[in-house]
């Protein structure tokens, strides 16, 4: 195995004799001796070599204790030691674990930063507009990343939407995710020719019987609209997001 190529898995543990290997990028000299980039060899622009040339800070957690809302600001966190899990926070304030990340992860923060610490943690946060300076310039890069936060998001409100407090409120919120994430940019108030209410259930984790009687019970109530061959139409997402 040459220098450039080394292995190392970075398990929920603080001691790397305990990791197990698998491939990964070239190390790199780092002021801290766990930095979770030089580990696994990747944002070493970022990093650098001494704690006055890195562009992250620190950050430490208790057991147990939330993550603050500031965190938000930050473009981007690495788990240095611990675990973080990461919710979703409802329009009703309801909170849905959709994360689990440990040393080496990363946390991908939207303006938003929710969840809490599995055991004392410690994570590096890189601020925003120090991510975006460096990505300046590399608009494939930039694109994919942005993609790349687009998938994430619609993952995490489907998972949201799965663990949902009811049958009926896991079809209101798998219909508003697809109504907005299916065609970006635009908002949708239909679901695309050939959508059925199977493919909903299989998304949220449902029976076909149970998101037809679920469906039944929105169009009594006017949120939406069947068609003869079984597309759901003139979605009314507002009301959707009451039930």
């Amino acid at each position: 195995m040459s220098d450039e190529r080394r292995y190392l898995r970075l398990l929920v543990s603080d001691d790397p004799a305990t990791s197990e290997t698998v491939e990964r990028g070239a190390q790199y000299p780092a002021a801290c001796p766990d930095c979770p980039g030089s580990r696994l060899g990747v944002l070493e622009s970022l990093v650098g070599a001494t704690k006055e040339a890195c562009a992250f800070s620190t950050a430490q957690l208790g057991s147990r204790q939330p993550i603050p809302l500031s965190w938000g600001a930050y473009g981007v966190a690495l788990v240095r030691r611990g675990v973080v899990v990461r919710q979703r926070i409802d329009s009703e304030g309801h909170a849905t674990a959709i994360d689990a990340a440990g040393p080496g992860c990363l946390l991908p923060f939207e303006g938003e930063a929710h969840g809490y610490a599995v055991g004392d943690v410690i994570v590096c946060l890189c601020p925003r507009d120090t991510l975006e300076r460096s990505l300046r310039g590399a608009s494939v890069g930039g694109d994919l990343i942005a993609l790349h936060r687009a998938a994430l998001a619609r993952v995490e409100r489907m998972t949201e939407a799965r663990g949902a407090s009811s049958g009926l409120r896991k079809v209101a919120r798998c219909l508003i995710t697809l109504a907005e994430t299916l065609s970006p940019p635009r908002v949708r108030d239909d679901l695309p020719a050939g959508f059925q209410q199977r493919d909903l259930g299989m998304l949220i984790g449902m029976r076909h019987e149970s998101v037809c009687r679920a469906l039944g019970v929105l169009e009594r109530e006017g949120l939406l609209e069947r068609s003869g061959v079984g597309s759901i139409e003139r979605l009314s997402l507002d009301g959707l997001r009451a039930v």
